[in-house]
């Protein structure tokens, strides 16, 4: 993610230049001191997977608010869909919901919005497109203002947007393929909380693929990441999963090793980690010890980890490039399950 920072800033350039940043985002609004006599604590991750917008922010003593003239200036109407850690309080359509955690809060562009904070707090938001939801006006009247942190799918989308916003570096095509998957979760929870939890179910199913691969790619690095975990995760049988990617010529084990590999061999070049031991390497990229990372090292790029950075920089990008196009391979295929 795109990270800001505000303590990074002098005293007296904080609140204009997160004005400036607010009038500036994929919905723009005005931002500023709940309390005038107190600091603004703000940080902020922005992440766009094509038209979907996923952000992650930590705020405090923070009041946002999209004005009258702002709904009215002509952009692209869209939908923000906040899950708060913490206590925060949304008003929209003369409707306020105060949420103490766990709540997903839809509020639109096309009116006047009003969020605040008061303690210090965490937030995850995506914001996306009406027109890619293709729900009547009507069905979203009637739920944006609203806590929909409880209703039917609400948990699975809050899973996927927290699996969105830990998600490391991604190839562009990659990230695009997620923008659909997401828009269909957040329709189907929509649907769902709006009484019809029979349409709002089929895209769960729809979805499983996109939302495994999400998950594989955030805990790659897990030394404890098994089908038992990732079964349980995603509430199906961990035959039911062997199933699903074998179908679709997918082994997971071996997609994790190769995504860890690829990880590991990035970590082995990048001057930060001069310092950093083969083993430290083998650990942070999710082997459980210095051996049978190094043997799998060797067996796909035909040299130890110690050898690696000295090849050739043609001959590495070309070993690492067959690497990247098995992973996209078997993530296209997950995405079309």
């Amino acid at each position: 993610m795109e990270q800001f920072e505000l303590d990074a800033l002098p005293s007296a350039d904080r609140m204009p230049l997160l004005d400036e940043i607010a009038r500036q985002a994929s919905v723009s609004f005005r931002a500023h001191p709940l309390d005038p006599a107190k600091p603004v604590r703000f940080s902020h991750g922005s992440r766009f997977f094509h038209e979907v917008n996923v952000t992650q922010t930590q705020f405090g003593n923070w009041l946002g608010r999209r004005t009258a003239a702002q709904a009215r200036d002509g952009s692209q109407p869209r939908l923000v869909l906040g899950a708060p850690a913490a206590a925060m309080t949304f008003e929209q359509h003369s409707r306020q919901v105060s949420t103490h955690g766990g709540g997903l809060v839809p509020i639109w562009s096309i009116s006047p919005w009003r969020v605040a904070v008061d303690r210090p707090a965490g937030f995850r938001a995506v914001s996306l497109p009406l027109e890619a939801l293709g729900l009547p006006y009507v069905l979203l009247r009637d739920l944006v203002g609203r806590d929909l942190g409880t209703s039917p799918l609400g948990s699975f989308v809050a899973q996927h947007l927290a699996n969105l916003a830990r998600l490391p570096d991604l190839a562009p095509e990659e990230e695009a393929s997620l923008a659909g998957p997401t828009i269909d979760l957040v329709r189907a929870m929509l649907t769902a909380a709006a009484g019809d939890e029979f349409r709002g179910r089929e895209p769960l199913a729809r979805t499983l693929g996109a939302r495994i691969m999400a998950f594989l790619q955030v805990h790659a690095t897990d030394p404890e990441l098994s089908a038992e975990s990732v079964a349980a995760h995603f509430g199906i049988s961990r035959r039911y999963l062997f199933a699903l990617m074998s179908g679709r010529g997918i082994a997971m084990h071996e997609w994790v090793r190769e995504e860890r590999l690829r990880r590991a061999a990035a970590l082995l070049v990048d001057p930060a980690n001069g310092r950093v031991s083969i083993a430290a390497v083998a650990q942070r990229s999710g082997f459980v010890d210095h051996s049978s990372f190094s043997r799998a090292f060797r067996r796909r790029f035909g040299c130890t980890p110690s050898e690696w950075p000295r090849l050739d920089d043609a001959e590495r990008a070309r070993l690492l490039k067959a690497v990247e196009h098995g992973l996209h391979d078997r993530h296209s295929k997950l995405h079309a399950v």
